[in-house]
């Protein structure tokens, strides 16, 4: 069903919701698991405003912007852009509380039935508006408003094409201009962005990077979009080069209104060129806010580390570096609770430490070397996970007393307040196992951190905004000054 054009537009021309992308892992006959490159992204973009994507490489962020543009497919999640502004406004409202219901620890009977009327209400929305669900020839209507730059200008330009037509391309095929028309645009584009019309008449590898990134910018405003998705668009070029496309981009978003999501891993180009910024961790956005208030003010622990690693230009400056412990998890098996919980500094015992976590913090702790009391118990033979349940069993080569158990929980407490022993105090509860060769643990299981708006529109994804005297005193800037000044000792 058409929009009448009458009808004035929301302010807020994009808004993301529990958007989800899973690709499937295959053995060749059947399906093993997946990558979870999405998990959950939410967020508001307003016209003319540009969202930095931030993060390390493999968290989500291309995957971010083709699932927006429906590139890919999406497994989960919805996309509404460019409605009505009491359509937006009510979808908004809707979204947000059922997705609060749905996150509720203990749901109520009442709880349930709102759930369900609200399910019911969001489905006739999400069929009409949500990109995700759109038929192709909706779908068709909207790329005409919202178009990609991708990172590398000569793959996304056809070598065969020469380029007044790759510039032509989108206006033939998603617009009523006629062919004048369409030359005389191209004309236009071409010299606004500081090439001539003999350039027109050439091919692709005739450019330098830069120029053909140019020639990208030009392609994606040809039909007057209202989003640009802007995937890493200088990352490959010179830095004097970089400076001119990022002119370039500012120049046309100001002359144009356009609203950008601007993916980079640059947080010095992500400073100068966004109005906030959504800081991406496995495929989840883990803090958003206004530029200024995240370079500042960050309040995630990964935030914080992130910012550490930008070079200070000036020598007598020094900047303690926070260097994280382990790996990035894979996608396809993430952690249980908070994403980031195994390289947390400032973990806690509820971030949801899992029998997996715990099973060479084990091993480690009953190195004879490194405790000696460890001598004092029979052999380690095995350590027995149980996912599910939450439990590990430990197997030994003998029988387990009652001062053996003694024994293992003082070796225990000793690496509990060893520096990262914080696993340890997410241990609910130790006993002998159904044999008597064995030690069973038991863990606490996590709490789920979600994503909350703890300051004035800066939103924050982590369990310490969640701790009771936190919220009780409203001392998210403390905590946060408390979290850094921490991870920075730590660290050194």
């Amino acid at each position: 069903m058409a929009m009448p054009a009458e009808m004035p537009k929301s302010d807020i021309l994009l808004y993301v919701s529990d958007l989800k992308k899973h690709f499937e892992i295959s053995n060749g006959l059947r399906t093993t698991g997946y990558v979870k490159a999405l998990d959950g992204v939410t967020f508001q973009l307003r016209r003319g405003e540009t969202l930095g994507v931030v993060g390390e490489t493999g968290c989500g962020k291309t995957t971010l912007g083709r699932t927006i543009l429906r590139l890919i497919k999406a497994t989960d999640g919805y996309v509404y852009f460019d409605l009505p502004d009491d359509v937006m406004k009510n979808v908004i409202r809707l979204e947000e509380e059922l997705h609060s219901l749905k996150n509720k620890d203990e749901p109520s009977e009442e709880d349930g039935r709102r759930t369900s009327e609200l399910t019911d209400q969001l489905g006739h929305l999400r069929k009409q508006y949500s990109l995700t669900m759109m038929s192709e020839r909706k779908l068709r209507a909207a790329r005409r408003k919202m178009q990609p730059i991708f990172q590398d200008p000569f793959s996304s330009l056809d070598p065969r094409k020469l380029i007044k037509d790759s510039i032509a391309e989108p206006m033939k095929l998603l617009t009523d201009m006629h062919r004048g028309e369409i030359f005389e645009k191209t004309k236009e584009l071409v010299e606004s962005i500081g090439l001539s019309e003999d350039h027109l008449y050439r091919f692709p590898h005739e450019f330098s990077g830069g120029q053909r990134q140019r020639i990208g910018v030009a392609r994606a405003i040809g039909i007057d979009p209202l989003l640009l998705v802007l995937d890493e668009p200088t990352s490959a070029l010179d830095v004097s080069v970089q400076a001119q496309i990022l002119n370039i981009l500012k120049d046309i978003q100001s002359r144009m209104g356009l609203s950008y999501i601007f993916i980079s891993h640059h947080l010095s180009v992500i400073r100068i060129m966004a109005d906030k910024v959504a800081v991406m961790y496995l495929g989840q956005v883990i803090e958003l806010a206004e530029t200024s208030k995240l370079f500042s003010e960050m309040l995630h622990p990964y935030t914080a580390a992130l910012l550490s690693a930008i070079p200070v230009p000036d020598p007598r400056t020094k900047r303690e570096k926070i260097v994280l412990e382990g790996e990035i998890p894979s996608p396809a098996n993430p952690p249980a609770g908070c994403y980031f919980h195994p390289r947390c500094p400032v973990a806690m015992e509820n971030c949801g430490w899992s029998p997996r976590d715990m099973s060479k913090s084990v091993q480690h702790m009953l190195d004879r070397t490194r405790n000696i009391e460890a001598t004092e118990l029979p052999e380690l033979v095995e350590i027995i996970l149980d996912e599910p349940n939450w439990e590990l069993e430990i197997v030994f080569s003998g029988n387990i007393s009652d001062a053996s158990l003694e024994i293992f929980r003082r070796i225990m407490a000793k690496e509990a307040e060893r520096q990262g022993g914080v696993r340890f105090k997410a241990v609910k509860s130790i006993g002998i196992g159904e044999e008597s060769t064995s030690i069973k643990l038991i863990m606490r299981k996590p709490d789920i951190p979600r994503l909350k708006e703890v300051a004035a529109d800066h939103f924050v994804s982590c369990l310490i905004y969640d701790k009771t005297d936190v919220v009780r005193k409203g001392s998210y800037a403390e905590e946060a000054s408390r979290i850094r000044k921490s991870i920075t000792k730590t660290s050194a």
